[in-house]
């Protein structure tokens, strides 16, 4: 698959040693597994422990999506009781929902592990030493049973930001840690899964800490991997790959649930501070509400041209276009904007086409389509992104150095992404693609208690805004739903 899997490591400290044992005790058979639990994709990469080489990387849509696109339809289904009829038992929604994603983890690392194995040397079998998983904050209480009621609705309390190390068997058994649901019995099929797992029920896994309900261990495996640093930490204290920044860091990991974070640097009277957020952008910039959409593997459109009035679509793989990735997305509307297919508000000018239902739709290929309802869906995602960054840069002190992190923050096209707003132009000069910034960091927490450390300092020094709370947020979003806001 195409989607990005990889991102910028920060520097290990070298005398942190390893998390289980010290290098010099580690094989090439020892592996490390780092994964990223996001809302749409679950990515799985696997490392050499000694020779801190990264070894295999898969990447799959996360299979809970058949519960709900986000994390809101997925919380309101955790919620939901068995359903019991005349001869039937469906399971309860924390079951459903914890044994999805086990199951397809425990599927993910054999196979990544499988393509690890050809690349040890001769006569070294695999054998899975650690555990680090990241994600935001429901993800991780899906993944560990931890119960999500009190996330339904203000004040939003979950029940774990984590920050633990458990075992793959309580993992598995929904046991992780306290606040968890009671689970129905598994599946013959599940049991089958477990029973042939290559994991052993032994090997210690790593949750991160989490922010907040909705600021998550992803955001803060994001900002080591950006390099933040600790604020108020003497200057003979900074990690490997830190400096005393003179001006702010802005960091935004663009997705579904898209977190923005702003490291202020501090000053002779007062220390750093670090402000984060949150913006329900939902699921159009990973094309999973679009009509046509699909994620960037071989067939789908990940950009476009327009020349002579013709529109050139660009396909992953050279073959016929079957869909539109969310980089593909961006830059199909950007350029029918630009040459004045839709107009400011998103309303289809020319090149119009009809679907059965009667609505308005813009012909990309005979078989490839963006409807009308697919550009209002871009506008509210980028609208909540483009606000949340605003707010954080009228915050700052001055202009930030930008960093996108996230699959499609990296994949994506920067003038496209300005064209059609989704950030200030006054960042234009300052922007930093990170990559997969939350699997980087994930990554490097399998080799370093320090940077293990530095993420609780981190979340300790974090301090959670709730935008809907902003007076005029719902002013400045309605402002920036519109094309041409720069």
């Amino acid at each position: 698959m195409e989607i990005l899997t990889e991102g910028k490591m920060p520097e290990i400290p070298k005398t942190s040693g390893n998390t289980s044992a010290s290098e010099s005790a580690l094989s090439p058979s020892d592996l490390g597994i780092a994964v990223d639990v996001g809302t749409t994709t679950v990515v799985v990469s696997v490392w050499s422990l000694s020779a801190r080489k990264h070894l295999a990387t898969v990447a799959e849509k996360n299979n809970q999506v058949r519960y709900g696109y986000d994390v809101i339809k997925r919380i309101s289904f955790a919620c939901r009781p068995p359903l019991t009829g005349s001869s039937i038992v469906v399971e309860s929604g924390p079951s459903a929902l914890h044994y999805c994603i086990l199951m397809q983890l425990e599927k993910m690392i054999s196979k990544a592990v499988s393509i690890a194995a050809a690349k040890l040397p001769r006569g070294f079998r695999p054998k899975i030493n650690s555990i680090v998983i990241t994600g935001n904050t429901v993800m991780l209480s899906f993944v560990c049973a931890v119960t999500v009621k009190n996330m339904a609705a203000a004040p939003f309390a979950p029940g774990s930001l984590f920050d633990f190390t458990t075992t793959w068997l309580s993992v598995r058994e929904g046991k992780a840690c306290e606040n968890t649901e009671t689970l129905d019995n598994p599946t013959a099929e599940m049991l089958s899964i477990f029973k042939a797992s290559i994991i052993p029920n032994e090997t210690p896994v790593y949750f991160p800490p989490c922010i907040g309900a909705f600021i998550g261990a992803d955001t803060i495996c994001s900002m080591i991997s950006a390099g933040f640093p600790v604020p108020g930490a003497a200057q003979s204290n900074l990690q490997p790959g830190e400096s005393a920044l003179k001006v702010p860091l802005l960091l935004a990991d663009i997705g579904t649930n898209s977190e923005i974070v702003l490291y202020e640097p501090g000053s002779e009277n007062s220390p750093g501070r670090i402000f984060c957020t949150s913006a329900a952008a939902g699921p159009a910039f990973e094309a999973a509400n679009i009509a046509c959409g699909m994620s960037a593997v071989e067939g789908a459109i990940d950009k476009i041209s327009i020349e002579g009035g013709k529109i050139i679509p660009h396909v992953i793989g050279n073959v016929p276009a079957k869909g539109i990735c969310g980089s593909g997305l961006v830059s199909i509307i950007s350029n029918l904007y630009e040459n004045n297919y839709i107009e400011k508000s998103g309303a289809i000018l020319k090149g119009k086409s009809q679907l059965g239902d009667g609505s308005a739709c813009i012909e990309i290929t005979p078989a490839v389509y963006i409807s009308q309802q697919d550009i209002r869906n871009l506008q509210l995602a980028k609208s909540a992104v483009r606000t949340g960054l605003e707010y954080m840069v009228e915050k700052a002190k001055s202009i930030p150095v930008f960093c996108i992190a996230g699959g499609f923050g990296a994949k994506i096209d920067l003038q496209s992404a300005k064209k059609i707003g989704l950030y200030p132009s006054v960042l234009e000069q300052r922007v930093v693609q990170l990559g997969n910034g939350a699997l980087a960091g994930a990554s490097s927490m399998l080799f370093s208690k320090a940077l293990r450390e530095k993420a609780r300092l981190l979340k300790k020094h974090s301090f959670p805004i709730n935008l809907a709370a902003i007076h005029e947020f719902q002013t400045k979003f309605l402002h920036s739903i519109d094309f041409g806001h720069i």
